[in-house]
This record gives C-alpha cells, sequence and structure tokens, in this order.
C-alpha cells in the first residue's frame, strides 16, 4: 500500500509537506510543489487513512443513523425504511462524511452507540419521545428526531402531516359513498404519535360528516406487516364495513394477497387506502390507492437540519412538518353509482 514516505521519497520533499497537502493544507507548499505531489498520490493510487485524519483533525466524520426496532425483524425489508437510508446515505456520502447504522431498543444503546463511536451528529428514526429528554441531556452533538411529537422545544424534528393523512382517506372514502368504515394499523404505542394522529385525523373527519368510526372497528395489531393470519382475522369484518384505512403500504400490500386466497377481491369486496405510497403502490394489482408522503424530500430534510448544525453551531432548533397528498387509484370503489 502506497505511503506518504513513498510519496515524498518521489516528490523530494519531507514526509510532512506531503501531510499538509494531502490534507488541504498548502499555505507553506509552493503551487508547482503541491500539483507535484497530488500528481504523484493519484498516479501510486493513494488512500488516505481515514483514521489518522480524524485522529489529526479532532473530527470523526461519522455521522450516525439510529433506528428503533422492537423484536427481531429486519427493518430494511420495509421500503420506507430502505427508501430513505438510501437518500441519507447519499446526502451524507456527497458532503464527504461516513454514515453509521445502528438497530436500537432503548435510551440505553442509543448512548452506547454515540459514545463508542464518537459521532459528529446523529439522526433518529422511530418514536424517542419516551426518552427525548435523556437522550438531550446525555448526548450534546447536532440531532435530528423523525416523525416526533414530543412537546420539547429544543428539538429539530422533520415529520409529516399525519392528521391531514387521516382527514384526506375519510373525505376520499365519503366522497365514494362509503359510511362504515375500519382502521388498520400497527399497535399504538405511544401516546400522540404517528398512528394516533393519523386515527385522530380519520375519526374527526367521518364524525364531521356524521358517521363516527366506531371503536370496535380500530384494528392495531402487532407486527401486522409480517402476520399470515391479518387477512382470516378481518375477514368477518367485512360484513360490517365497505372501506379499511390502513396507516402503511406494506400492510395494505398483505391485506389485498391476503384476501385473495378467501375470493376476497379489492375493490369489489371491500375498498381499501394505504399510507406512503411506495413504488409498488402502483404494480400491485389493483393499483393501490393511497396517502402518499415524499419520503425522498424527509430524507433529504433531515440531513440538511443536521449538517446545518454541524456547520453553524448557533443554528436554531426546527420543528418541519412536510405536507401530504392523497394517490388516487384503483382500490376504492364508487358507491354511489350501483352496477
Amino acid at each position: 500500500m502506497i505511503t506518504l514516505k513513498d510519496i515524498a521519497e518521489e516528490a523530494g520533499v519531507s514526509i510532512m509537506t506531503v501531510s499538509r497537502v494531502m490534507n488541504g493544507n498548502t499555505t507553506k507548499v509552493s503551487e508547482k510543489t503541491a500539483v507535484k505531489i497530488k500528481e504523484i498520490a493519484a498516479k501510486r493510487g493513494y488512500v488516505p487513512n481515514s483514521s489518522a485524519r480524524a485522529l489529526a483533525a479532532k473530527s470523526s466524520r461519522l455521522i450516525a443513523l439510529l433506528m428503533l426496532t422492537h423484536g427481531d425483524g429486519n427493518p430494511l425489508e420495509d421500503s420506507y425504511h430502505a427508501i430513505f437510508l438510501g437518500e441519507v446515505t447519499r446526502y451524507v456520502q456527497e458532503k464527504g462524511y461516513f454514515l453509521i447504522l445502528r438497530y436500537v431498543s432503548d435510551y440505553k444503546d442509543v448512548t452506547y452507540s454515540l459514545r463508542s463511536w464518537n459521532v459528529e451528529g446523529a439522526i433518529f428514526v422511530g418514536a424517542f419521545d419516551s426518552v427525548m429528554s435523556e437522550i438531550l441531556t446525555a448526548n450534546k452533538i447536532p440531532l435530528v428526531f423523525t416523525d416526533s411529537y414530543s412537546p420539547i422545544p429544543q428539538i429539530t424534528n422533520v415529520g409529516i402531516d399525519d392528521y391531514k393523512g387521516g382527514v384526506l382517506a375519510a373525505e376520499y372514502f365519503i366522497k365514494n359513498g362509503h359510511t362504515d368504515l375500519a382502521f388498520i394499523s400497527p399497535e399504538i404505542t405511544q401516546k400522540n404519535g404517528v398512528v394516533e394522529q393519523r386515527l385522530k385525523g380519520f375519526q374527526d373527519t367521518l364524525s364531521k360528516h356524521g358517521c363516527p368510526l366506531r371503536k370496535e372497528y380500530i384494528f392495531p395489531f402487532h407486527d401486522p406487516v409480517n402476520d399470515p393470519t391479518l387477512a382470516r382475522k378481518l375477514k368477518p369484518l367485512l360484513s360490517k364495513v365497505t372501506g379499511l384505512f390502513v396507516t402503511a403500504d406494506q400492510i395494505a400490500f398483505s391485506l389485498i394477497e391476503g384476501f385473495k386466497k378467501y375470493d376476497i377481491h379489492v375493490p369489489q369486496d371491500v375498498s381499501v387506502i394505504g399510507f406512503d405510497d411506495f413504488p409498488l403502490s402502483r404494480q400491485i394489482t389493483p393499483p393501490l390507492t393511497t396517502i402518499r408522503q415524499d419520503i425522498i424530500q424527509k430524507a433529504k430534510t433531515v440531513t440538511s437540519q443536521l449538517f446545518l448544525q454541524l456547520e453553524n453551531k448557533d443554528a436554531r432548533t426546527q420543528k418541519i412538518t412536510l405536507d401530504v397528498a392523497l394517490v388516487e387509484r384503483a382500490s376504492v370503489k364508487d358507491l354511489n353509482f350501483t352496477d
């Protein structure tokens, strides 16, 4: 492997001079010498030692992405996490930093991860609201959270208008003649979190139109994406409701495919609205009507907010809410017209 010493010998300069040039410090080096050193380094395939450079600069250039997980499932099987991670990785690399992905299950995991790797900043994906105060107290580096509804003012968070998503779903169902509806979601583990906001928007809008959502038609399931019996569990419900608002496309995909085993077809037998607008939403049969959140824009906003703090220690914390929109496809039957 080529070293600074090798480059110095070929260039006829000291190792210190080569080190200065390779670290971008050319104030004490002539332009001719700097160009010569860089040409030799490029020709011989020199790769800087990132650890040594970080130590010298007292900077690790490491960013942590901490993803809250429960159980043994792989979070990256979820399209949301995969898309989000891909965009964050791209942005971090463009800035010349390195991204560390770490799955965490509790506050101790968070603290261990941030301190073990000496990261310069961190992005949090998941519901960390219950331990937000502890995280902020223990870590004085730039932090950005996603989808937090914590009332703590001194945090930077990037989320979406989950309440509006519930409103849009309810309004579209009502517009198409549906008044008997059900709400399907993961377990509501956090008060005033993402799922609860979507539920509240859905409930409030149905009540406003005189068709309130019945409590027994709210179905929070543990790990519904990976539950092979989900369609069977919901089958008896379909004699009572005409539409399902499902709070994640991934769950909607599982339901639509699961219903087919029982000769139940969407939207002929039951209508479905999802949430997220994953690429598969356009490809599944039938194409899924869903609430779109711009995951790519969310990832870019989260990462840009983190680097804003890294580059300006006096940057103000912000709570940013991105908009959502309904994407109309073919999974909702119009009951205003009878065959």
